[in-house]
């Protein structure tokens, strides 16, 4: 997958970022003044309501993944590659705003204890039983399962074929659908995740790559299916979810399933049309994934100084938080991500490690 021929993608996880940090902008202003009756609380509130930005970039970000990083997966030794350079993409970035959270919690006076930092630190604090230092993260998890699984397809030789995908997939559904099903109507108490049904997002995205790009027989009928059982999943987890407050829907049903409708829909034209060819959406796209690490503490931090109000003025604040996050992600793209991909991609080759440093910095210059 060149760079030239995909770019488009970088062009949509730009979309999908955008989609995130503005849902939490106006999240943030309905949240600290819900009562307030200013025209950026008129304008937030019917457009939260009728569609979850934050949701529909969560959902192009899933199907991004699922049709890329699983075939990221190749060379001489094709799973020490992949281990190795998916560690050196992701965890330095967040170890770095990981340090920033914990430092503000720490001038803020509420301290994280230790094993909450740690556990933070392994990019799956729910497996340890400890909540994100920023509930924003919890899309890092569901990513890391979906490594594991794709390198496990990989090693026993099935991750194009569309049957195991599409039983996996149905199955990771069932794994959320029934526990709640069992709950509603009296049966048995089972834990309720819903982490499955997030996984089956990412694996929409490899059986669509499978399709359009690999052309696998029978892959077509394989996204359709999930696709209808993933709509009829949503639907019939909503009243539960809304009932108990978790968090998976939030404002109703609606928004929620309108912005995964509409995530599958622009990311089925994207890579139908290849579009959009956008030089600054692409350059956008290269730092979307310190945009989401950093635009909550920016946020935060802008907030201190220019106040949400609820009136015009916020456009200011908005603008200001978008326009840092965009700055200071560039920085720490151009800084840490590039420097450790370029080391990980070294070291996975099986380059000393200092010499695919000093390498890796060089290139920087």
């Amino acid at each position: 997958m060149t760079r030239q021929r995909h770019a488009y993608l970088d062009g949509l996880r730009a979309i999908a970022a955008l989609g995130v940090m503005v849902e939490h902008l106006f999240g943030d202003l309905l949240r600290q003044l819900p009562s307030a009756t200013g025209p950026m609380n008129t304008l937030a509130r019917p457009v939260i309501e009728t569609l979850s930005l934050g949701r529909f970039g969560v959902a192009l970000f899933f199907l991004i993944s699922g049709f890329v990083v699983p075939f990221s997966i190749d060379g001489e030794r094709p799973l020490r590659h992949f281990a190795i350079s998916r560690l050196f993409r992701l965890y330095p970035a967040l170890w770095l705003a990981l340090a920033v959270l914990t430092a503000t919690a720490w001038l803020s006076g509420d301290r994280p204890s230790v094993a909450v930092v740690l556990a933070n630190m392994t990019m799956a604090p729910p497996l340890f039983g400890q909540p994100w230092l920023s509930p924003i993260y919890w899309t890092l998890f569901v990513e890391l399962v979906f490594y594991g699984l794709a390198a496990l397809l990989f090693a026993t030789g099935l991750l194009r074929n569309v049957a195991t995908l599409l039983a996996l997939s149905l199955g990771l559904i069932a794994a959320t659908v029934l526990p709640v099903q069992l709950r509603t109507h009296g049966f048995v108490a089972l834990p309720v995740q819903y982490l499955g049904l997030h996984l089956s997002f990412l694996f929409l995205g490899l059986l669509l790559r499978l399709w359009l790009v690999e052309r696998r027989t029978g892959a077509w009928l394989a996204v359709s299916v999930l696709g209808l059982a993933q709509l009829v999943a949503v639907i019939s987890v909503a009243s539960f979810s809304l009932a108990r407050g978790d968090h998976f829907i939030v404002e109703g049903l609606a928004p929620v399933l309108t912005a995964y409708l509409l995530a599958f829909a622009v990311f089925l034209a994207a890579v139908r049309l290849q579009r959009p060819r956008s030089a600054l959406l692409a350059r956008i796209g290269l730092i979307s994934y310190a945009m989401y690490l950093f635009h909550g503490p920016v946020n935060a931090a802008v907030y201190r100084i220019l106040p949400l109000t609820g009136e015009r003025g916020d456009v200011v604040t908005m603008l200001a938080c978008i326009g840092l996050t965009l700055a200071l992600s560039w920085l720490v793209y151009r800084t840490v991500e590039r420097l450790m991909i370029r080391l990980g991609r070294s070291l996975s080759t099986g380059r000393e490690a200092p010499a695919a440093y000093s390498i890796a910095l060089k290139r920087l210059r």
